[in-house]
This record gives C-alpha cells, sequence and structure tokens, in this order.
C-alpha cells in the first residue's frame, strides 16, 4: 500500500511538470517555432480531451484546460496527503 500510494502521489507530480513544459512549448508557437513532442502529446491530449468534454474550459482564444488539470491533480495530491501524511515525510527525504 505504501508503495502504491507514494508512486500514485509521483505519478500525478510528473504529469504536472509535462503539463508546464507543454505550455511552455506552446508559447514558442509566438516565435514560428511549432514544437510538440509526441510522447508529450500522446500523454497529455486524453486527457485534455476528457477535461474539455466535462468542463467548458476555453474563454475566446484562452485555452485554460492545462490550468484546470493541474488544479484537479492538485486536489488529488491534497487528497493523498490527507488521507496519508506519511507520504510527506517520503518526499520531504527525496528532497
Amino acid at each position: 500500500m505504501l508503495n502504491l500510494v507514494f508512486a500514485l502521489y509521483l505519478f500525478l507530480e510528473i504529469i504536472s511538470y509535462v503539463i508546464i513544459a507543454d505550455v511552455i512549448l506552446s508559447w514558442l508557437t509566438l516565435v514560428w517555432l511549432n514544437i510538440r513532442p509526441v510522447f508529450i502529446s500522446s500523454i497529455l491530449d486524453p486527457i485534455y480531451k476528457k477535461v474539455k468534454n466535462t468542463i467548458p474550459t476555453t474563454i475566446w482564444p484562452l485555452d485554460l484546460t492545462p490550468i484546470v488539470v493541474i488544479l484537479i491533480i492538485a486536489v488529488f495530491q491534497s487528497l493523498i496527503v490527507w488521507f496519508f501524511p506519511w507520504v510527506l515525510g517520503l518526499i520531504w527525504l527525496l528532497k
């Protein structure tokens, strides 16, 4: 149980970093560089599509889907820490 909960927490942390990298890479289109690796799109497109089908996340030209997904991940991580407080000790040991 210990390994599963800690692995879930780390998986959510990695996904949030991948989302941040995707957002930064999307800003490069402003200088005419369209760089989006296939592994990032294969990981995030199903998540983004599920959120877009559930919640309207666009405000005119702005797509707020990454922000919504990061907030959902933060809620799940806080629930993990709430129910399993020893996860914080393991995270602190890794840093």
